[in-house]
């Protein structure tokens, strides 16, 4: 029976890439462990907390028809009301429950980061693979075109793209997903630079292998842990950016639930009732941290050990 390339090549990744556990020290066991099939509970304290507070805020929206007390666009007649036992938040300007509007607002959220991230992976990992894997002239072309989209502030070149897109939930998060692919496509590229040299590849390439096969069965699955780690920070700032950008009017279009409008809305009426302001204020706050101390926790695990 012949051997296939492919066998050869992948029986070569696993012998030089996964050393033994009980030589390689604690640090390199645990990752080990975590990379065939890890525990949640390994994460430290904060990231645990993280990953229950995202995944409540997540299933908060998924039901949100049957936690929300209200329809969000319901109208009521008492208006900018304080919290009282009908309305446990109270209301807006327009009469609707605020409570109803966070929930909901919990769906557009993480679409919207789902959204950002899906268009960066998208666009940046193929850019980084590209820049680190297709020789000289194409990481400099790649280089250069990503210190262009680093001269501008996320946030601004969000904005620059909308203007040109149109505003809505769908075209602000792209923009931030266009914003932030630069950052992924750098750090996939560092990553990516050692393993041109690294043994199974000079093997696989000797026996034939297609480089593209190469790049996406071997290179790309021992240079992803730092850019997933990468993902749930930018999805943290992405959150972030998308309220900014609700607050302006440019992400979920009025009578949408979103965070950043009703927060918009809410301080005009502040005096009246400030829990509708300070309450998605905090749902802003909370899930940005939330994917964040996951994000430090993958880093820990993956990367420090």
């Amino acid at each position: 029976m012949s051997i296939q390339p492919e066998e050869v090549t992948l029986g070569l990744t696993q012998h030089d890439l996964v050393p033994d556990e009980e030589s390689a020290g604690p640090a390199l066991s645990r990752r080990a462990r975590f990379g065939r099939g890890g525990r949640w509970y390994e994460f430290r304290l904060g990231a645990r907390i993280g990953l229950v507070v995202t995944v409540i805020l997540i299933l908060a929206g998924v039901f949100a028809s049957l936690i929300a007390p209200a329809n969000p666009l319901h109208l009521f007649p008492q208006t900018a009301q304080g919290p009282s036992l009908h309305h446990l938040l109270g209301t807006d300007l327009d009469g609707r429950d605020v409570l109803s509007r966070l929930i909901y607002g919990s769906t557009s959220a993480y679409e919207g980061v789902g959204i950002a991230m899906l268009v960066t992976a998208i666009i940046g990992v193929p850019w980084g693979l590209i820049a680190g894997f297709g020789g000289k002239a194409a990481d400099e072309g790649l280089m250069r075109l990503a210190d262009v989209f680093f001269s501008f502030p996320a946030l601004i070149l969000s904005i620059g793209i909308i203007s040109v897109l149109g505003p809505s939930l769908v075209h602000s998060m792209v923009a931030v997903g266009i914003a932030f692919a630069p950052s992924i496509a750098r750090l996939l590229r560092g990553a990516t630079l050692p393993l041109r040299r690294a043994d199974f590849v000079l093997v696989a390439s000797s026996l034939g292998v297609r480089r593209s096969r190469i790049v996406v069965r071997h290179v790309l699955p021992n240079a992803i842990a730092p850019i997933l780690v990468q993902m749930f920070a930018l999805a943290s700032i992405a959150l972030i950016i998308q309220a900014a950008l609700g607050f302006l009017s440019l992400g979920a279009q009025p009578p949408a639930s979103s965070w950043g409008n009703d927060l918009a809305t809410a301080y005009t009426y502040f005096l009246s009732n400030p829990t509708a302001t300070i309450a998605p204020g905090l749902c802003i706050a909370i899930a940005a941290w939330s994917l964040s101390a996951l994000g430090d926790g993958l880093r820990e695990v993956f990367i420090f050990g």
